[in-house]
């Protein structure tokens, strides 16, 4: 339980919520890491707090550029000085014990190469609205051709999985599912179905991201379905995907785009809602060195 573990969070214009993300760092349970905060050539004012923070486990890395998300994960690997690798966006929160409860369950698992967690969704303002990943159930091949598979933020791995298996460029916004397709065979997933992230997704859709996901979506499905289930299946998925994209043109029309998120995640129930809510203010409120 000493390995040190390195989290990492490349941040581009994250907003308010970079702060929440941060604090629930400095709040885990597990102490033993190192922070890396990578920009991505923000204009906010997200570099500055980086740099505010006056802890010597924190690294700022700022080379000035925009290189995009899929650049600066394939970085984060080459960067990072802990034998575990924990993601994590810059507008999400961990729950304190997130690092604690995955680097248990790797170290008594040396099979495991990656572990995801269950979730918490919030909405745009950060409250807790939903919940999902609530079972140990892996997903299949064509559930993860389908809907991703694994919550991408939440993964825990070997740092030597990541450098082993790098990002794809050719895959923007769908990045995590082309890997998690490229590596189903020969990798082995695990999921603790604890809501251990707080993944802000609820109402959060910007139509032209959506867009280039379902994009990038067919040329998964299109590179990789038939030999993992099939030309059949593969076809029906990317049809299906081809029907998302027209879906969502028409809801963004209608200025209903937002809906689209609803049946990704099963509503909270009210008791639990406030426990979140209670950890979530504890979270908000954990102090920051140096700022």
């Amino acid at each position: 339980m000493n390995k040190l573990v390195t989290i990492a969070i490349p941040f581009y214009n994250p907003g308010p919520a970079f702060e929440d993300a941060i604090k629930s760092v400095f709040a885990q349970t597990y102490t033993n890491w190192e922070l890396l905060l990578v920009n991505d050539g923000s204009t906010d004012d997200s570099l500055e707090k980086a740099l505010a923070i006056k802890d010597s486990r924190v690294r700022v890395i700022n080379d000035g550029k925009n290189l995009g998300l899929v650049a600066r994960l394939n970085q984060i690997a080459q960067l990072a000085s802990g034998e575990y690798l924990a993601r994590m966006d810059a507008d999400d929160i961990m729950h304190p014990e997130r690092i604690e409860k995955q680097v248990d369950f790797l170290e008594n698992n040396p099979d495991v190469d990656v572990v995801d967690t269950g979730a918490i969704i919030m909405d745009r303002a950060g409250q807790p609205v939903g919940m999902s990943n609530l079972k140990t159930k892996l997903p299949t091949a064509f559930e993860l051709l389908k809907k991703g598979g694994f919550l991408h933020p939440s993964i825990m791995a070997r740092k030597t999985w990541f450098l082993d298996h790098p990002y794809d460029p050719e895959y923007p916004r769908a990045e995590d599912r082309e890997l998690w397709a490229r590596t189903f065979s020969k990798t082995t997933f695990a999921r603790l179905s604890e809501p251990l992230y707080f993944y802000r997704f609820a109402g959060n859709v910007r139509s032209r991201a959506y867009l280039t996901s379902y994009a990038s979506e067919r040329k998964v499905i299109k590179r990789y379905g038939p030999q993992m289930i099939g030309l059949g299946p593969s076809t029906y998925l990317y049809l299906r995907s081809l029907s998302k994209s027209v879906v969502l043109i028409f809801l963004s029309i209608l200025k209903m785009e937002q809906i689209i998120t609803r049946r990704n995640y099963h509503p909270i129930p009210e008791i639990l809602r406030e426990e979140v809510s209670a950890l979530l203010a504890q979270i908000r409120a954990h102090k920051v060195p140096g700022w």
